[in-house]
Order: structure tokens, then sequence, then C-alpha cells
């Protein structure tokens, strides 16, 4: 009897194992530059820009319809814009809208290396193509 079960008990487990999505390799715990991905993309960022006194915070979030992509949104003073993008060998790319619909500023940077994919600098541009340095530094993973 006891046999029995133990016998039950393992092929229910090797039955659910086999179920399962293969899964992700593991991230490395301090990627490069060309390693960053949307998993490290994913998270609270603070950006300051040249000639803005505040500075901007970014929430971003797995993009729900575009794998490899980011959703979210971006905390201006005074206004909230959402903000999709991506990363890709090193060099991110995000558009932002202030009213969902219309482009209102380009991010375009360049992962630091040494980093640990903690630290982007690049160029905004807003509406009128006007440029701003950015900094953008990880604050924190996103919340679960």
């Amino acid at each position: 009897m006891l046999k029995t079960i133990f016998l039950i008990a393992t092929s229910a487990l090797l039955a659910s194992a086999c179920a399962q999505k293969p899964s992700q390799p593991p991230r490395p715990a301090c990627p490069t530059a060309a390693q960053m991905e949307q998993p490290e993309l994913v998270g609270r960022w603070q950006a300051r820009l040249d000639g803005m006194a505040e500075p901007v915070l970014l929430e971003l979030g797995p993009h729900p319809e575009w794998d490899g992509t980011v959703k979210g949104r971006i905390q201006w003073p005074g206004f909230t814009s959402v903000v999709v993008g991506d990363v890709h060998q090193g060099r991110l790319t995000m558009e932002e809208s202030r009213d969902g619909t219309r482009v209102s500023g380009n991010w375009s940077g360049d992962v630091v290396e040494g980093s640990c994919a903690r630290e982007i600098r690049g160029e905004w541009t807003d509406e009128a193509d006007r440029p701003y340095t950015f900094t953008l530094r990880k604050q924190a993973p996103s919340r679960p």
C-alpha cells in the first residue's frame, strides 16, 4: 500500500513538472550594457534632465501586448505621461505620450557599462524637438 501511494505521488509530481513551461535561464546578477533586456528595465527609475530642477520619476512594467518591451508612466512636475519602449544591445528607446495618442517626447540613450544595467545616459527630446541630456538611475525593481 505504501509503495502504491509513493508511486502515485511520484507520478503526479513528474506529470506536473512536464506540464509546466520551460523556465527562462536566470538573468546575470550584473548584466553588461549589451546583456540588458526588458527584465532589467522593469522597475522604478529616476531621471535627471539638464536644465530641470526636479527629477522625473518613471515606473516601468512589462508591456501587456508586446514581449520584451515595457510600458509605464512618467511623473513630471504637474502631469503624468504614458511611456512605451525597450532596450536592445545596450540602447534604450522609448516614446512618451501625454494624451495616450500623440508622441510628446522621445528617450534615446545608452546603458552605462559597469553600472549593472542600473544607469542609462542619453537625450530626451520634447514635442518641439528640443533636446535635453538625461541620466536615468534605477531606484528599485518593480513591485510584484
